[in-house]
């Protein structure tokens, strides 16, 4: 699988970009794949054909915010719901997130806590849940006291400006409702996860964005053992 550059970049962000890749496959413990950048111009990633959708996952921008929710409209036109992955951090955001199996259209305030403030994530499973596979997320010491601010002021505001969107790559995937200040420096990102898709998602945050934006441009795959 070969990605390339939504826009021109230097060298050294490409190379900077396959680095992180490469730690994402070890976070995520995947097995008999090469990372590598060609003619410093693409990187290419190579791995057994059944392990593609985890490959192509390796090149997500990962880009993690918090902001608060000012408004929450459901909506049924899926078409509509585009991420708005260029937006600055200083300004609002209107986008999308399906939650509980209702898609919705988000109004939200600029990032309160960034994802530079995340420290640690990890994949989990809640058995007091029916099993259900999580990503626990911890903060730095600034990203916890931002975190605790911003909730405590959240918990005194009326739905749906009591919700705390998380944003992934443009899209809300979590939109939690909080009723006390948060100041226990973490928080967790629920939702119909596979095993897999935790532990990428997991391995994603903990390595950090990407430095440019990928797009996948072709495909190359080994068989399986190969490595």
């Amino acid at each position: 699988m070969t990605f390339t550059s939504a826009e021109p970049v230097a060298a050294e962000a490409l190379d900077r970009a396959a680095g992180l890749m490469r730690e994402r496959v070890k976070a995520a413990k995947l097995t008999d794949v090469e990372v590598t950048v060609e003619e410093r111009r693409q990187i290419t990633v190579a791995g057994p054909a059944e392990s593609q959708e985890s490959l192509k996952a390796l090149g997500a921008p990962a880009e993690l915010a918090f902001r608060p929710v000012l408004d929450q409209t459901p909506t049924e036109d899926k078409g509509r719901c585009r991420a708005d992955v260029d937006a600055s951090p200083s300004q609002p955001l209107t986008a999308c997130g399906e939650q509980q199996d209702v898609l919705s259209t988000y109004e939200l305030g600029p990032v309160a806590v960034p994802g530079t403030d995340v420290s640690d994530a990890a994949a989990d499973v809640d058995a007091a849940r029916g099993g259900g596979w999580f990503v626990t997320l911890e903060f730095t010491s600034a990203g916890a006291k931002k975190f605790a601010d911003v909730t405590g002021r959240l918990a005194r505001q009326t739905s749906p400006q009591n919700q705390f969107a998380i944003v992934l790559d443009g899209v809300v995937v979590s939109a939690p409702a909080v009723s006390s200040a948060i100041t226990g420096g973490a928080a967790e990102i629920s939702g119909d996860f596979t095993p897999q898709e935790a532990e990428e998602l997991a391995a994603n945050l903990d390595t950090g964005a990407l430095p440019v934006r990928l797009r996948v441009s072709s495909v190359t795959t080994l068989p399986a053992g190969v490595g």
